[in-house]
């Protein structure tokens, strides 16, 4: 679920809730209807709710470019849409960022990993946060 979270905060979506979820035969999560995202706010909605995020993700999203965004979503973002979900990311790098350094990266940052085709989160040094979600 934190990667939801962060995913929620990136196109500041207005209507998270449960009916906004399919879960598969395999418990894999199906975020849907996006509707009310992609927002022009370039705050964060809920800040609060980024406590953990996939190391992988993070390191993503660093790498993310407003060109790439753009060629992949001009059908569907205007330009001001863009900048807003860019000014996101980076105030989402930013806090876990100043996370880590209050907390340390085992407290904040884990490693998503895939064993025989269950999803499983597993955290520095180990411990099994979450199974069983595939997003």
């Amino acid at each position: 679920m934190y990667r939801i979270r962060v995913f929620d905060q990136l196109i500041y979506d207005t209507d998270p809730n449960l009916t906004n979820f399919l879960i598969s035969e395999n418990w894999k999560l199906w975020r849907i209807d996006f509707t009310r995202a992609f927002r022009v706010s370039d705050d964060l909605r809920a800040p609060s709710e980024l406590a953990r995020c996939d190391r992988q993700l993070l390191e993503k999203m660093k790498a993310l470019s407003a060109y790439e965004v753009t060629e992949k979503t001009k059908y569907y973002l205007n330009k001001d849409e863009v900048k807003a979900l860019m000014a996101r990311r980076d105030k989402i790098v930013t806090h876990f960022q100043k996370l880590v350094t209050e907390k340390g990266e085992n407290e904040v940052l884990y490693l998503n990993y895939r064993i025989t085709g269950v999803d499983q989160t597993i955290s520095l040094p180990g411990q099994v946060e979450e199974a069983g979600c595939g997003f």
